[in-house]
């Protein structure tokens, strides 16, 4: 005779238990100090660049270093642009400034353009280059030639030391 073996219904106290609570974690906090940055700088870099100013004029109204302004457009795309535009509405004052000043009496052109290269590079620093190239435009080509001496007649010889020593400074 075989005997069936009936599975047991889970008890009332299983059904009833709760899973073991996890345990808390802790929030993380952010490294360091909360940045100063706020959205409204976008609005204020417009502004100052349309009185002159630079990147030193931004981090002194922000009490920042300049390096926290790249930071934040490296981290902040609005920022970022708003940092390209104010260059170009910043060159745009400058440029307005020489303009009206080369009528005037008193105008230091000179500082003024040293001043241009310093701050807008692209466009105001003036540069030279030298290319070396050889017959049409392309690498330049070196040849080297050994002159032996016991193949030239005496006055061959006599012809290459006078071009020597006159190489050398010793001419006869």
């Amino acid at each position: 005779m075989s005997k069936k073996i009936k599975a047991k219904a889970p008890s009332k106290a299983k059904e009833t238990a709760k899973a073991p609570e996890k345990a808390a974690v802790p929030e993380k906090r952010p490294v360091g100090r909360p940045s100063k940055y706020r959205p409204e700088f976008c609005e204020q870099v417009l502004e100052m660049a349309a009185e002159g100013k630079g990147p030193a004029g931004y981090a002194v109204k922000f009490e920042v270093d300049k390096a926290s302004l790249y930071d934040w457009a490296a981290a902040h795309p609005d920022f970022s642009i708003a940092l390209s535009r104010a260059k170009t509405i910043e060159q745009e004052w400058w440029e307005d400034k020489g303009r009206t000043g080369i009528f005037a009496d008193k105008f230091a052109a000179l500082v003024w353009h040293k001043s241009m290269a310093a701050k807008f590079r692209d466009d105001y620093t003036e540069r030279s280059t030298t290319e070396l190239v050889g017959k049409g435009g392309g690498p330049v080509q070196v040849e080297t030639s050994m002159i032996d001496p016991r193949n030239m007649t005496p006055e061959q010889r006599e012809a290459l030391k006078v071009v020597m020593l006159a190489l050398k400074g010793e001419a006869k």
